[in-house]
């Protein structure tokens, strides 16, 4: 839970600002506290460990994830300088968004790198890099912003071709639930998660018979690549009578 301090060193409040006193002391079990917006919480040896910020702890899709500890994985990759993670979306499409200094960051290789390092749900479907980061007026970086930045523009829109990237992109429609994508468009683009990709997984080997590597698929997460990456053409489906 969030971290109180009390006693007799806790101030009276915020000099000349109410709102915030308000916000941040409160009166509780005979005494005055002060919420310090920290998370943590004691082991049975009487052991209290931080757990972070609790403005920086975001619930989606049932997972609590600590932002702190998905922006330290993506600082971990080789090119990238400076990453955040923030929470887009309302609460019904709630979803995870990465941002990266400097811009031109392989995005196959960073969520192949990401792989290895976090659970799947906290691996952000949508990773931009970015040349710099928005700053504050005090310089710190304006997390808000971000949450509201439009996601940079796709290629890829050339349509599927007939047969197994058609199928692909069906698929992809229902668990996305969007239109049929473009063959180049990015699964993780267009909304996908690493959940999904693993349900994405289990259905194109129940229903095509073939297996698919998630960690090839974090790397090329394309429809084209993917068709390539099970090993199917159209010609094998049309002779296996794949459905």
């Amino acid at each position: 839970g969030e971290l109180w301090i009390g006693g007799a060193g806790v101030a009276v409040g915020y000099r000349g600002d109410p709102e915030a006193t308000a916000a941040k002391f409160v009166e509780s079990a005979g005494g005055r506290w002060y919420r310090t917006g920290d998370l943590g919480r004691y082991w049975p040896d009487g052991t209290l460990e931080f757990l972070g910020r609790a403005d920086h702890q975001v619930k989606i899709r049932g997972h609590r994830i600590e932002l702190g500890e998905v922006e330290a994985a993506l600082e971990g990759f080789s090119g990238v300088g400076r990453a955040v993670a923030v929470a887009v979306g309302d609460r019904r499409q709630r979803r995870l968004a990465a941002f990266v200094t400097p811009g031109g960051v392989d995005q196959g290789e960073l969520r192949s790198f990401l792989a290895d390092r976090l659970p799947a749900y906290a691996i952000p479907p949508s990773i931009t890099a970015l040349d710099e980061l928005p700053l504050t007026a005090n310089g710190k970086i304006d997390r808000s912003a971000l949450a509201t930045e439009p996601e940079p523009p796709q290629d890829g829109d050339d349509p599927p071709r007939p047969g197994v990237e058609q199928q692909l992109a069906d698929l992809w429609a229902e668990l996305l639930e969007i239109p049929p994508p473009g063959r180049g468009r990015s699964f993780f683009a267009l909304g996908g998660d690493s959940l999904l990709a693993t349900r994405f997984a289990e259905i194109v080997r129940r229903r095509l018979g073939a297996e698919l590597s998630l960690r090839r698929f974090f790397t090329t997460p394309t429809i084209a690549d993917c068709a390539e990456a099970i090993g199917l053409t159209t010609d094998d489906t049309e002779e296996e009578g794949v459905l």
